[in-house]
């Protein structure tokens, strides 16, 4: 029991003593990691958002409690090069979709196609 005891105290010590870091995949606005675009779609919206990551993964948008969930997105590279990655499920309404774009840092224009829903 005593020994028990011993180790419990010390383990919380330690939980004291030793600073646990912040969660890595926290999209905060000062989390090093988040790549931050701003996006045009068709549907007459400019949506500010982020990823951790692969862009052609989904973004959260900023200031919401919402995610963009992509489907198809495609990489438009400056010598030509293009990379189509599908995300879409068989019997999935493409026609309900919202095709947004932009040109990341490094001049790759990027058109993607998916929608918005709550992350919670």
């Amino acid at each position: 029991m005593r020994r028990l005891l011993t180790a419990g105290l010390v383990t919380l010590g330690l939980a004291i003593v030793i600073p646990i870091p912040a969660v890595l995949a926290d999209p905060g606005g000062t989390n090093p990691i988040v790549q931050y675009r701003t996006f045009s779609c068709d549907n007459g919206n400019t949506y500010n958002a982020g990823f951790v990551g692969v862009a052609s993964g989904n973004f959260f948008l900023v200031d919401s409690t919402s995610v963009f969930a992509i489907k198809v997105f495609t990489e438009i590279f400056p010598d030509g090069t293009v990379k189509t990655f599908n995300y879409g499920i068989p019997g999935f309404d493409t026609g309900s979709l919202v095709t947004c774009s932009y040109t990341d840092p490094a001049g790759v224009f990027n058109i993607f196609s998916g929608f918005v829903t709550p992350s919670s």
